[in-house]
């Protein structure tokens, strides 16, 4: 039985199989940072209307990016907890999403708060300090810094 499964393994495991694993590995982006945020949520469903409050995990922490996002909300008019899954866009700061509940029944709502992100430009360069005295290398001729 075991031989069986390593012959049916074998015939999927070949040399293109392997570069084409290789390939897309290469090919991934870079890791996205997940981030938390706190806001006000509004659902709209089953012939009424709910606010409340919330936390969510957006999928990425860069402004202006649209993200994946999920989250629990506390309805304050039904008193109830409220699971979500949805979309939203962060800016400075801030977000707004569009998600899909499920408090016993499936709704659909808005939310808007605030969370802790960082910019594209600084995650991709990492932490670059500037040089202790403000130059740099001279532009062109290969002279060394002026001291």
């Amino acid at each position: 039985m075991m031989q069986r499964r390593a012959e049916y393994l074998s015939r999927f495991t070949t040399p293109i199989g392997a570069a084409c694993a290789a390939l897309i590995i290469a090919a991934a982006p870079v890791q996205a940072d997940p981030t938390i945020g706190f806001g006000l949520s509004v659902s709209y469903g089953q012939q009424k209307v709910d606010t409340g409050v919330g936390v969510r995990l957006f999928s990425d922490n860069e402004r202006d990016s649209n993200v994946a996002s999920i989250g629990l909300d506390y309805m304050l008019t039904s008193q109830s907890w409220r699971a979500t899954i949805g979309a939203a866009h962060l800016y400075d700061d801030t977000y707004i999403g569009l998600d899909l509940g499920f408090d016993g029944n499936f709704d659909f709502g808005v939310s808007a708060g605030w969370l802790k992100e960082q910019s594209a430009r600084a995650s991709a360069l990492g932490n670059i300090l500037p040089l202790p005295d403000g130059g740099g290398l001279s532009q062109g001729n290969g002279d060394a810094p002026p001291k």
